[in-house]
């Protein structure tokens, strides 16, 4: 017999089981904490030692594959899975790990099928474990964890044809339930590609709307002076490429405009999906990004009009009555753009750039104590806020002055 008995077999399995159980939760721990380290906090983590009965059965598989007298050895008794919502995810999986252990080597499940060919994709790595484990835990040899990296969909369809296919060895008769597999993994494989081509434009317009908003506190800090404008608006756009305008090439295409500061082009692109009627909620958000570039122009009326227009549509829009609230405080109506910041605030009292607007406004009207709440309520929200914090010393250096005033029997500061 090449290989001990099956006896002889299990007592080595059962003698170390316990440990080797150890080892390998210690070993996804560090896996586990190496990924969050990196900042990838989504994927799942499991964990498994085969079963002797599985062992077993592919140990003989592999022992008759290559003949006597050859050595066989079985890389996932200790197996470690990483799941990922997205194919992207793997690649920068694959690279922490790479940094964290010592891998063997690496197997790419699937990477010889051909482009229209669909089976079992996933990655392996083969992951030596560390010395320190396997001391901690008194293994007295090398063992190697194989750790699968794959999305969530690649792991369905693993999980599927091991049962149908692996377990119930299906035979070369079995053509029509073969098709149905092959079909189920191509859609599952079309759905991973669609995944991330959304994650991919939903990740395109995330950059493109924080340019915009950048770009309109920008504006606003320009006309208005408030030192709660600020933004982080990044450079080196990718060209847009559009093909038929449908509203969400179009609103790209506005969305590009209005980054690249051409404003006019922007509200000529909003004004045109506005006429195709869109759904409501749509339309209450490009009459919001219309407003922001009709701002930018100085068309404070327009802008305005914009605002009011998705307050009527969707009555609870925080950012709309946030933004008409700074264009009427940019027109010098200061009660309206009270009014505003108060109606944002009431319906989100967690809004800091509007506790802080109107924190500006109740500084500018005298009411130096509603102002000072309004600051620290916003400091509370976000400590490390530098206009709160100028703002707060302005307040509270206004005041002193004014009871400096008071005490020396002079007019305060806004007084007759």
């Amino acid at each position: 017999m090449p290989l001990p008995s099956r006896r002889e077999l299990q007592y080595q399995y059962e003698h170390q089981s316990c440990a080797l159980e150890k080892a390998l939760h210690e070993m996804q721990r560090r896996i586990k904490v190496a990924l969050t380290s990196a900042e990838i906090s989504s994927p799942t983590l499991k964990y498994r030692i085969k079963s002797f009965d599985s062992f077993y059965e592919k140990l003989l598989r592999r022992s008759r594959e290559s003949g006597p007298g050859e050595d066989v050895l079985i890389t996932d008794l200790l197996g470690i899975r990483v799941v990922c919502p997205f194919v992207e995810e793997l690649t920068v999986v694959e690279e922490t790990l790479r940094a964290a252990f010592e891998i063997t080597e690496v197997e790419r499940k699937g990477a010889h099928l051909g482009e229209t060919e669909f089976g079992y994709s996933s990655v392996h790595l083969l992951i030596e474990l560390p010395r320190d484990i396997r001391d901690s835990f008194h293994l007295d040899r090398r063992w190697i964890c194989e750790v699968q990296l794959r999305t969530i969909l690649q792991d369905a369809w693993a999980e599927v044809e091991h049962e149908l296919v692996y377990k119930a060895e299906l035979t070369p008769l079995d053509t029509k339930l073969r098709r149905k597999l092959a079909a189920l993994n191509a859609n599952l494989t079309l759905s991973d590609i669609i995944f991330q081509e959304i994650r991919d434009y939903q990740r395109s317009m995330s950059r493109k709307l924080m340019r915009r908003r950048a770009t309109f506190w920008s504006q606003l800090g320009e006309l208005s002076g408030s030192k709660s404008a600020s933004g982080n608006g990044s450079e080196g756009e990718d060209p847009i490429h559009t093909g038929s305008d449908t509203i969400d090439t179009m609103l790209i295409r506005a969305l590009h405009f209005h980054s690249q500061k051409d404003y006019t082009s922007a509200i000529r692109v909003y004004t045109d999906i506005l006429a195709y009627q869109p759904e409501p909620y749509v339309s209450a958000i490009i009459y919001t990004h219309r407003g922001m570039a009709r701002f930018a122009v100085q068309d404070t009326i327009g802008a305005v009009e914009d605002f009011t227009a998705t307050i009527r549509i969707s009555p609870k829009t925080t950012k709309a009555y946030h933004y008409r609230g700074v264009v009427y405080r940019a027109q010098g109506k200061l009660e309206q753009a009270l009014g505003d910041f108060s109606r944002c605030l009431e319906y989100d009292p967690y809004h800091v750039d509007s506790r802080i607007a109107r924190a500006e406004l109740y500084r500018e009207l005298g009411e130096c104590e509603t102002a000072l709440a309004d600051c620290e309520c916003a400091l509370k929200l976000e400590p490390d806020n530098a206009a709160a914090r100028d703002l707060l010393q302005e307040i509270q250096e206004l005041q002193e002055t004014r009871e400096l005033s008071v005490s020396q029997g002079a007019p305060a500061q806004g007084e007759a």
